[in-house]
């Protein structure tokens, strides 16, 4: 049953129960009934219109809900030589997924929950290549992002589970508005395919492990966590005012002690000043042999009202990095991106990025990008 038009027939019938009790008697035993009458009808509104996206637990007192998204492209990759293609993908910069959230109060100050994620990717635009369909792309189809459970409370926020490690996100703490376009951090659709081999990293990944995230203090938040091959990742981040201006911030570390590897340090920023928002983002591994690689990106994003459908944002940003994959030199990357809103939980955009570098092997190779997401 279309649950609006259910609610509109209890109010309705709230209205004229109501009228009829008053038009046949004033007395007070009948006005008071009049009133408890409503009062119920009330309440059962109230629990229709919790429930209207028909969706409920399975089990009593405990919260549920469900969401996504599909988010679907057209990408065309040049090697800035002579091979391009155009690619059908689902945008690895926010890739299409589905989630179930489900939480129950322990106190009125704390609850415990859950929270299952699975991404589902038909032909991935991280993993295409020139000469068309990548040969794994449904090979990771259905690829699991969260399974983890938690408790929360005014002492903060204890994870355990399959689930972002303490660093994840630390590249994003920016106002980056145009992140849905490819323009972030973690930009590497299509960059492969066209000989780049962009690199950023720092930003933790989502594994089996344990996390503790502090409550908020002045808008600033710590986490650390730890996974049983001995990784441990900590992280900090502020959002807030600072001198009339919102800023957002983040910094991690992860030290690899159990992967033998070396540590890594990376962080980000976001500083709006009111319609124009100035991001950076960065990342080094702390090598011992002075060795180190890192990363830097910088960029503008803005956002704004200029039409009914929805708001619009724009980007555009400037990355480098000091050595790809496999040896390979010097790379920069610059890219624009435009998003606009075109409905409720409905987003279109598009992307255009130039890369170049590795000591001259890499000229103007192309990247764009055209399409929509649609959040449920």
């Amino acid at each position: 049953m279309n649950h609006k038009h259910l609610l509109a027939g209890v109010a309705a019938t709230a209205l004229l129960t109501a009228g009829s009790a008053f038009a046949a008697s004033h007395s007070g035993d009948q006005l008071q009934a009049q009133a408890a009458m409503i009062d119920a009808l009330s309440k059962k509104v109230e629990q229709l219109s919790a429930n209207q996206g028909g969706v409920s637990s399975g089990v009593k007192g405990v919260s549920l809900k469900i969401s996504g998204q599909v988010n679907r492209a057209v990408a065309f990759v040049n090697d800035g030589n002579d091979k391009s293609v155009f690619n059908y993908v689902d945008n690895d910069a926010s890739s299409t997924r589905v989630r179930w959230d489900a939480d129950a109060p322990v106190s009125a100050t704390t609850e415990v929950g859950t929270r299952l994620e699975v991404e589902m990717e038909s032909n991935s635009s991280i993993n295409t290549v020139l000469n068309g369909q990548s040969a794994a792309a449904n090979n990771d189809l259905f690829f699991l992002r969260h399974a983890y459970v938690y408790i929360k409370g005014g002492f903060g926020t204890l994870i355990t589970g399959q689930q972002g490690e303490a660093t994840e996100g630390i590249l994003h703490s920016s106002f980056n508005y145009a992140s849905l376009a490819s323009v972030n951090p973690e930009d590497t659709n299509g960059t492969g395919n066209a000989g780049v081999n962009f690199v950023s990293f720092g930003d933790g990944g989502r594994q089996d492990a344990i996390r503790y995230d502090t409550p908020n203090f002045g808008g600033a938040k710590a986490s650390i966590s730890a996974r049983d091959n001995g990784d441990v990742t900590a992280a900090i981040r502020f959002s807030g005012k600072v001198a009339g201006l919102g800023v957002l911030a983040g910094l991690g570390y992860e030290a690899n002690p159990g992967a033998n590897n070396d540590p890594l340090l990376a962080g980000s920023f976001g500083i709006d000043f009111g319609g124009i928002a100035l991001n950076g983002a960065f990342g080094e591994e702390l090598d011992d042999n002075n060795n180190d690689r890192f990363f830097y990106a910088v960029g503008l994003a803005h956002k704004g009202n200029y039409v009914d459908m929805g708001a619009t944002s724009l980007g555009v940003q400037y990355m480098a990095n000091n050595g790809g994959f496999d040896g390979q030199g010097n790379v920069y990357s610059v890219g624009f991106g435009l998003v606009q809103g075109v409905a409720a939980g409905a987003e279109a955009y598009a992307h255009l990025a130039f890369h170049g570098g590795n000591e001259g092997a890499i000229d103007n190779a192309v990247t764009s990008m055209v399409g929509m997401r649609v959040k449920f």
